[in-house]
């Protein structure tokens, strides 16, 4: 990280909101309320959505430290791009490949890879529109997953809303009297599906707003990594296709 730092800041903002729902997840625990809410909810539906959330989350920053590599990897690139050495050469099979070999494995390698040798083997410099097109679709890959998830535990919390109803109105029709006894078992009875009702759509509504709000941070990321590598492949490198060109 050290020799890009600048390339990481969309894991670090992850990291600082990962950390501060850590720690709210902590005082939550201690004061009793995650345990209060587990109990609580005879569906188990928050206990599910806890864990996807843990799990969604953990994912996200996987994610957000891929793309600061895959920033710092086009740094990099762009550095190199940017010297007086030849950036590509032709390879023995009518191809075209890095200058220095190293054909890496990252987003800009592959695309500066597929623009070059589509513009060695046409003979004059062209579009890449269809290029970036599939770059942003590879870029954004699995992030529609993320989006489904956080849409998935707010409709996991509504779920719930609806079996806290089904508790209540069971409650009031297995009542065969109407004595205070009756009426004390009932309340009780209601009460618990009044709990789950309003527990499920809780957590449901606050872990698909934390993890939404993940996935905008590695949207802004993947818009970012997409505009350093536009800038690459429409600035920077045209000078050494031109020069592939002229061999």
């Amino acid at each position: 990280m050290s020799r890009c730092p600048n390339a990481f800041s969309t894991f670090y903002r992850w990291l600082i909101f990962f950390g501060v729902v850590l720690f709210g997840g902590f005082v939550a625990l201690d004061a009793g309320l995650v345990g209060h809410l587990l109990r609580s909810d005879a569906s188990y539906l928050s206990s599910v959505i806890v864990v996807m959330l843990a799990v969604a989350s953990l994912d996200a920053g996987r994610r957000a430290y891929r793309l600061g590599s895959e920033l710092c990897q086009t740094q990099q690139i762009i550095d190199a791009a940017r010297g007086d050495g030849a950036l590509f050469t032709t390879a023995d099979d009518d191809g075209v490949t890095f200058a220095d070999g190293a054909a890496g494995d990252s987003f800009a390698h592959h695309h500066l890879l597929l623009l070059a040798n589509k513009t060695y083997r046409n003979g004059e410099l062209c579009t890449q529109d269809l290029l970036l097109e599939r770059l942003e679709n590879a870029l954004g890959r699995g992030h529609e997953t993320g989006w489904f998830l956080a849409e998935l535990m707010i409709r996991l919390g509504l779920l719930g809303t609806v079996i806290g109803f089904i508790f209540m109105l069971g409650s009031v029709a297995n009542v065969t009297s109407v004595d205070l006894h009756a009426l004390q078992q009932l309340l009780t009875n209601m009460s618990g599906g009044m709990r789950i009702a309003l527990y499920t759509t809780l957590t449901g509504l606050g872990a698909g707003i934390l993890l939404s709000f993940q996935y905008r941070l590695l949207d802004a990321g993947v818009d970012r990594l997409m505009a350093e590598i536009i800038e690459l492949s429409e600035v920077h490198v045209i000078d050494h296709l031109r020069r592939l060109l002229a061999r």
